[in-house]
């Protein structure tokens, strides 16, 4: 795999991390609307726009990567945005994850090593 892949394979996990982020920071910010009055608020938030055009570059970004690498490697390395989430929502929306779930996140980090690992 190339090193223009590798960088972009790094930048479409933390484009998922930033996307799934901006989504749940927008929607925080609307708080209960509902009906029209939801999707007007949707269509206006900035962090949501900011999380749609993290996951355009991120969709162009991996159409690179899957040209350029296995998806047998590639594919479960992107497991990685799991762990990214779940240290973004302790960051930046003050969640507080319990030891399970740090476990639970340490693992599929390993698990996505032993996949990147296996490129030899």
């Amino acid at each position: 795999m190339s090193a223009l892949a590798w960088v972009l394979f790094s930048l479409t996990v933390l484009l998922d991390v930033f996307g799934q982020t901006a989504f749940k920071l927008g929607l925080d910010r609307i708080g209960h609307a509902a009906g029209p009055l939801f999707w007007r608020s949707v269509a206006t938030s900035p962090w949501i726009l900011a999380g749609f055009l993290g996951y355009c570059v991120e969709a162009v970004s991996w159409m690179y990567v899957l040209g350029h690498a296995p998806l047998s490697i590639v594919g479960p390395m992107a497991a990685l945005s799991y762990v990214g989430v779940v240290l973004a929502g302790r960051l930046f929306l003050g969640e507080r994850a319990r030891a399970r779930r740090w476990i639970a996140a340490g693992l599929v980090t390993l698990g996505a090593g032993l996949v990147g690992a296996s490129l030899g």
